[in-house]
C-alpha cells in the first residue's frame, strides 16, 4: 500500500507543479501599477531635491577684461570662468591656461601676457617667478627642481584624472613625488 501511495503522491505533486507552470499569468493589478509608479516619482523627487548645486568660488586674474571672484556651479570649466570675467585682453596668452579644466572651488586662474609674460605679483610675495602646478605645461613643470620629464608626466597625468591640486601637500599623491622632493621645489610653485 505504501508504495501505491507514494505513486500517487508523485503524480499528484508533477500534476500540480505542472498546473501551477501552465496557469495563466494574470497582468499585475492595474492599482498596483499606478501606486507603484507613483512612489518611483516620490523617490525621484526627494533624490532631485537633495542634490543641491554646489556653487564653486573662483578667482580670475592677469589678463582677462575684469579680474575677479566668479560663481560657477560645480561642473563649470575653466573657460567658463574666464568668459564671465570679460573674456581675455588683447595681450592674453589662451595658451597659458587649460580652457577645458574643470573649476574647483576656491581656485585661481591666471592667464598670462602673450609671448611668455608672467602672472602678476601678489601682495608683497613675487608670484612671478612660481611653477602654477594647476596650470603648469610638461616644460615648465620640468624647470623644478628634482622634476624630471616622468615626474612632469605624472603630475599632469595625476591633475587629469583628479582635477586640480587644492593644496602642495596633494602632489605627495603623485607618483614619484615624495617629501624630499617637494622640499626641494616648494618655494618655487603656487598652489592652487
Amino acid at each position: 500500500m505504501s508504495r501505491i501511495y507514494k505513486y500517487f503522491l508523485s503524480i499528484a505533486v508533477l500534476a500540480g507543479f505542472i498546473l501551477w507552470m501552465l496557469w495563466p499569468n494574470s497582468p499585475p493589478d492595474e492599482e498596483f501599477v499606478i501606486n507603484h509608479k507613483e512612489k518611483e516619482e516620490e523617490k525621484t523627487t526627494e533624490v532631485n531635491a537633495s542634490v543641491e548645486k554646489t556653487i564653486m568660488y573662483v578667482d580670475v586674474k592677469g589678463e582677462v577684461e575684469r579680474p575677479g571672484v566668479y560663481h560657477l556651479d560645480e561642473g563649470s570649466r575653466v573657460e567658463d570662468a574666464i568668459e564671465l570675467a570679460g573674456g581675455l585682453t588683447s595681450s592674453g596668452d589662451p595658451l597659458s591656461v587649460n580652457l577645458a579644466m574643470r573649476v574647483q572651488d576656491e581656485m585661481v586662474v591666471i592667464v598670462l601676457a602673450k609671448g611668455g609674460g608672467t602672472a602678476p605679483a601678489e601682495g608683497g610675495g613675487n608670484m612671478s617667478d612660481k611653477v602654477f602646478v594647476n596650470q603648469a605645461t610638461l616644460e615648465e613643470l620640468k624647470t623644478l627642481s628634482g622634476v624630471g620629464e616622468a615626474k612632469a608626466k605624472a603630475i599632469i597625468e595625476y591633475r587629469e584624472k583628479n582635477g586640480p591640486f587644492q593644496d602642495v601637500n596633494d602632489l605627495l599623491q603623485v607618483s614619484g613625488i615624495g617629501e624630499k622632493t617637494l622640499e626641494g621645489f616648494l618655494e618655487d610653485i603656487q598652489v592652487p
